[in-house]
């Protein structure tokens, strides 16, 4: 059932729309390359719980004061991400109805994305001339995700179906971004005696959100409201931020610098978890007028646990062995609260009431005054494991291999678009030329495999309540990233 061209519609919304859907339009893109929202990758392969660099500060801070002197590290990602959302027919709230059947392609069919981001690390770090005592400073963003979704070319222009454009993925995101800044300070220590070194750092983190995403008052995919014929899409628009504190200690143990044994502990932002991003909610439904709204968006970020070995049994052989385990298990749901709204809280029940009976969770039970959306998320511990080698063909140059495994944070039951991760695989090849004494250079390109997920009716986000309820996201997701890493270290 068409709109008829006679039909009343709310324009003034979509003037709204359109102007929000610019504005996004300037936000860089990319995606997190690890569990999770994880994006660490700086170092490339020398980037793990022994490492002697500076991105010790982030994996390890006991490795700053493994080498003497003055160390200054410039690290950068440059990455290629190529993602896919394949959302079936059966998928449609209403077609027919709220999906009219000349438009079933407007909510149905393949989203694509091919994005790039280049994502810097600068760290630097000192013994100040003592040799058993280093100093250092980074800054990072070691989570976060980004993505620009290609349109749907067949709806530019379209009057009928205007929202169509931006693709069957529009319902969880537009584009937008998700990520944590770190600055962050290390002091580590070194007895000799004993070939222990221990490390710690504290951190100011500020995390942001930017996210524009279609969406209606009931949590449908409705193109029209069949009663009125009326164009019923919306636009949501959310950006938050805000400051959080964090730690993290490590410790190295060597042995005639041979053998190396690490591990570290990286804190929560917030250090117990939890943090509130302060921000504007900017709605265009067509069931009101389009308002902007002070609001105030929940969520837990995770703790990290890292070990590593690594082992040189000759001068030109190198074996490495890391792995780690991050609590993604406490990213449970954000919540978007009205900031005007006193004693507001987002107090929703946990996974195991939502994933066996998400008909019955949600609502505006009385724990939950002020929420405006509740975004489930109750994803699930994470972890990986990476083997390299490396060979000195030269005594300046060193070659390298590794391959990795991280396994995925999201449940099929609330994976979407948005956060999308799956189980996946890493392939690495690089090399380091040692230029000068004082100046090293590595090239890394990493390949990140995802596997393929297919959630076959196990997605449950559109069997909540309001404001929990959200279109449905089952379907096929796929992704591969192609990660280059450069660094250059200068050491005096």
């Amino acid at each position: 059932m068409a709109r008829s061209p006679g039909s009343p519609s709310p324009r003034a919304p979509l003037a709204f729309i359109f102007s929000v859907s610019a504005a996004a339009l300037l936000l860089p893109s990319g995606e997190a390359a690890a569990s999770g929202l994880s994006a660490a990758r700086f170092g490339g392969e020398h980037g793990h719980p022994t490492a002697d660099n500076p991105t010790a500060i982030y994996y390890n801070p006991a490795g700053i004061a493994l080498k003497p002197g003055t160390r200054i590290f410039l690290d950068g990602n440059l990455a290629l991400r190529n993602a896919s959302y394949t959302r079936p027919e059966s998928a449609i709230n209403d077609p027919g109805g709220g999906t009219p059947s000349d438009a079933l392609d407007a909510n149905a069919g393949q989203a694509r994305l091919q994005n790039t981001l280049f994502s810097p690390f600068f760290g630097a770090s000192s013994d100040l001339g003592t040799k058993v005592f280093a100093v250092g400073a980074a800054a990072y963003f070691p989570f976060g995700g980004q993505a620009v979704w290609g349109q749907n070319t067949k709806y530019a222009g379209d009057s009928a179906y205007p929202g169509a454009i931006d693709g069957v993925q529009r319902w969880y995101t537009i584009d937008g971004k998700i990520r944590s800044m770190y600055l962050t300070g290390a002091m580590a220590l070194t007895i000799p005696q004993i070939g222990l070194s221990i490390g710690l750092t504290g951190s100011a983190i500020r995390s942001e959100t930017n996210t524009i995403r279609a969406r209606n008052g009931d949590g449908s995919d409705d193109l029209i409201d069949p009663t009125f014929n009326n164009l019923k899409e919306g636009r949501s628009w959310l950006t938050a931020s805000g400051w959080q504190a964090g730690f993290s200690v490590g410790a190295i143990w060597s042995w005639r610098q041979r053998l190396w044994i690490g591990s570290s502990y990286t804190s929560q932002p917030n250090v117990v978890g939890g943090m509130t991003l302060k921000g504007t909610l900017h709605n265009a439904l067509t069931t009101q007028a389009p308002v902007s709204s002070p609001i105030e968006l929940t969520q837990t970020l995770p703790e990290i646990i890292r070990l590593g070995f690594r082992v040189r049994p000759t001068e030109r052989f190198e074996l490495r062995l890391f792995a780690d385990y991050t609590r993604w298990s406490v990213f449970d749901k954000q919540c978007v609260l009205d900031a005007n709204v006193k004693g507001r809280a987002c107090d929703f029940a946990g996974a195991a009431t939502a994933l066996t009976k998400p008909e019955d969770f949600g609502g505006d039970a009385p724990g939950n005054n002020g929420t405006i959306q509740h975004l489930p998320r109750f994803w699930k511990d994470a972890g990986g494991v990476r083997l390299g080698a490396s060979y000195w063909v030269l005594p300046k140059l060193e070659a390298y291999a590794g391959l990795g495994y991280d396994s995925s944070a999201v449940r099929p039951e609330t994976l979407d678009a948005a956060l999308m991760d799956m189980d996946k695989l890493s392939f690495s090849l690089g090399a380091r030329w040692q230029i000068i004494r004082n100046l090293a250079m590595a090239l890394t390109v990493t390949d990140i495999a995802y596997l393929k997920v297919d959630t076959k009716g196990k997605n449950i986000l559109n069997k909540f309540k309001a404001p929990t309820r959200q279109a449905d996201a089952n379907g096929v997701y796929r992704q591969n990233i192609l990660l280059a890493n450069l660094y250059l270290d200068v050491a005096f």
